[in-house]
C-alpha cells in the first residue's frame, strides 16, 4: 500500500530466434529442480517452473521472482547430462540458445551450470515461447557471481 508501486508481472513472449536472447537474459541464474520441468506430449508444451533471479531491477537486495517458461509447438525433448528420475535435482539455468531447423522449426536448447554437458533440447515446429512471473519478487539469500572470460 505505501512506498513504492508494485511492478507489474513480467510477461514477455518470443516468436523468432531475434527474440529469445531478451529472454535468455531474464532467466540466466534461475533456480530449480528438475522434477519443476514437464513435457506434455499431447499438448506439445515443455514448462519449466522456476525462480528466476531479477537482474533487471535496480533493488539493493537480491531478488528472486516465481516464474514459468513454456514452450509451445513441442515435437521432441532430449537431456543430456541430467538425471531424469531425479526429480530433487537442484539445477541452476545458465541460458536459453536457439539452433535453427527448416524455417521455421528449430532446437531451442536449456543449459544448466555443472560439469560436462548439462542441457535439453527442445525441438519446436517454430519458436513460441512464454515467460511470466506468477508472483512480486521476494527476498533472495545470495547474488550470483560469474567470472568475466573474454570469449576470444
Amino acid at each position: 500500500m505505501f512506498g513504492k508501486p508494485r511492478a507489474k508481472p513480467l510477461r514477455l513472449m518470443a516468436e523468432d530466434a531475434d527474440d529469445l536472447p531478451a529472454i535468455s537474459a531474464l532467466i540466466q541464474d534461475a533456480a530449480l529442480r528438475f522434477g519443476d520441468m514437464a513435457y506434455d506430449r499431447v499438448g506439445r508444451h515443455f514448462t519449466v517452473r522456476m525462480n528466476r533471479f531479477c537482474h533487471e531491477l535496480d533493488s539493493r537486495q537480491p531478488l528472486r521472482a516465481p516464474s514459468v517458461l513454456r514452450v509451445s509447438g513441442v515435437g521432441k525433448v532430449q537431456i543430456r547430462g541430467l538425471d531424469p528420475k531425479n526429480g530433487q535435482q537442484h539445477l541452476s539455468l545458465l541460458d536459453v540458445s536457439i539452433e535453427p531447423l527448416a524455417p521455421p522449426a528449430a532446437v531451442l536448447i536449456l543449459r544448466f551450470a555443472g560439469e560436462g554437458t548439462r542441457d535439453i533440447r527442445i525441438e519446436t515446429e517454430c519458436v513460441d515461447v512464454l515467460l511470466l512471473d506468477l508472483a512480486a519478487p521476494h527476498r533472495a539469500k545470495s547474488t550470483p557471481h560469474h567470472p568475466y572470460t573474454n570469449p576470444r
